[in-house]
């Protein structure tokens, strides 16, 4: 495939998804276009059957899969380096879309409609749908992402509080060269395991973002232990560096902020400290201001919660002790 002739590079990551890889490559290869597209599918020293599967879709559809093996996992050097250092000097695509191995499209005509609108929009950053999200372990009913009732450019108000209250990674369509930055913010982000929010945040700054209201790929969430939705709730000392890292990013993202949105900016970061403030159980620290004025917004039971944590905190470690809770 010459470089002029694509279109599309899809950039797909995969590490032990034997039980869900067949399902993204599927919706790959069946995506209805007019133009031409690739995959890249970076197999990251997978320990099971993922790169046996991956092999098998790279023979079927040579002219569409294009896939790295890996016999050392390259994520631990951290998710810039395998963006950097194996997509983004591969892509060929004047636009990006992104799925995870784990994940799947579920619309043929995803790529197709999103390529459309870019071509028609060239002020538009990226294009985006709704996702629906799926419980590996049946905790829940599938629900929709995001509740929107008609096509919308995304606000900046959204895109600025993470982008899961706007759109999932899955959906996500831009134009290369606005992906392939690295500023200080996204090199933050990064650093502590994480690119999506930072982006957003990129994309936000190069032009608007289109929200297409259609149903069109699958976040599925525990689907095994090595996916970040498997291991945050209760594991301190991941989810105190995954916040700490989003409150670094965005005062790393501040100067760049335009100046109609420094204070929202702003009010963001505050309210990750008064996150981190709660995962590092700093209880009494959120009843002062700034901060105050958040814990005022939180629900009933939270500010009764903080109460007994901030004034009876002897109280709080029996009934940890009792569920069986570690320590903070």
């Amino acid at each position: 495939m010459e470089n002029g002739n694509c279109l599309v590079s899809v950039l797909c990551t995969a590490y032990n998804h034997e039980e869900y890889i067949r399902s993204a490559l599927e919706g790959f290869v069946n995506q209805k276009t007019d133009f031409a597209f690739e995959v890249l599918v970076n197999d990251d020293a997978s320990t099971d059957k993922t790169a046996e599967i991956i092999r098998e879709y790279e023979e079927k559809y040579p002219h569409i899969i294009r896939a790295f093996y890996h016999e050392e996992n390259q994520f631990s050097k951290g998710i810039g380096y395998v963006y950097e250092n194996i997509f983004y000097p591969n892509a060929r695509g004047k636009y990006l879309a992104f799925c995870e191995g784990d994940d799947c499209w579920t619309d043929e005509s995803k790529l197709r409609r999103q390529a459309e609108f870019m071509e028609a929009h060239p002020d538009y950053s990226a294009c985006v749908h709704n996702t629906l999200l799926h419980y590996c372990d049946g905790s829940r009913p599938d629900e929709p992402l995001v509740r929107h009732e008609e096509d919308m450019d995304l606000p900046f108000e959204l895109i600025i509080k993470g982008p899961n209250n706007a759109y999932h990674t899955s959906s996500l369509f831009a134009r290369k060269e606005l992906m392939t930055q690295t500023p200080d913010f996204y090199r933050a982000a990064t650093a502590h395991g994480f690119a999506d929010y930072a982006w957003g945040l990129m994309l936000g700054l190069g032009g608007k973002l289109r929200f297409i209201n259609r149903t069109m790929s699958l976040y599925r969430i525990c689907s095994n232990q090595c996916a970040w939705s498997s291991g945050v709730d209760g594991c301190y000392d991941k989810l105190k560096g995954f916040v700490r890292g989003k409150a670094e990013m965005l005062r790393a993202f501040l100067p760049h902020a335009p100046e109609e949105y420094r204070a929202l900016t702003e009010q963001v970061i505050l309210e990750r400290e008064f996150e981190l403030m709660y995962i590092e159980g700093r209880d009494r620290e959120q009843r002062r201001e700034p901060y105050r004025s958040i814990l005022r917004r939180q629900s009933f039971s939270y500010r009764l919660k903080n109460f007994v944590k901030s004034y009876f905190p002897g109280v709080q470690r029996a009934y940890r002790r009792r569920q069986g809770y570690g320590d903070y």
